[in-house]
């Protein structure tokens, strides 16, 4: 079995609530806070107690809805209020794991052998989800 292992970005964010969501083009932008968010390209789900609430692959479907599905709009409803009680990052895969209050999570998933997933920004640091999984730790090139 892989051992989890929480980096010092992934710990920044316990205790903060996502602020925003938004689909720009083909990337996905997730803000937690002043210089905390995290960018994707790849797929992300979204879990509640129930199951799989929404992903990235159903945003903008109609499903037979009146309305396509707003999957920033479903996810930042769900997640109000809520805050982050931990942050997990799988060291092999690179799948990364972000455990909301209420038994919510959101999971951003490494599908590719060549491409990079996400990119974790705190502070002026950043983690990248690297092709195949894993992940590198640029830091802030400012703090001593």
């Amino acid at each position: 079995m892989n051992e989890h292992k929480t980096n010092t970005d992934c710990e920044l964010l316990i205790g903060h609530s996502l602020q925003s969501l938004a689909k720009r083009d083909f990337s996905w932008f997730f803000v937690f806070g002043d210089s905390l968010s995290i960018v994707t390209e790849s797929p992300w789900r979204f879990i509640t107690a129930a199951g799989i609430f929404v992903t990235s692959e159903d945003h903008g479907h109609p499903f037979g809805l009146p309305a396509p599905v707003d999957a920033a709009a479903k996810v930042l409803s769900e997640t109000a209020g809520q805050t982050i009680l931990s942050a997990i990052i799988d060291p092999l895969i690179g799948d990364f794991a972000i455990h909301f209050s209420n038994h919510l999570l959101l999971q951003f998933l490494q599908l590719s052998c060549g491409y990079e997933a996400w990119r974790l920004y705190s502070a002026g640091a950043e983690t990248i989800c690297m092709g195949g999984g894993g992940t590198t730790h640029f830091p802030n090139p400012t703090v001593a």
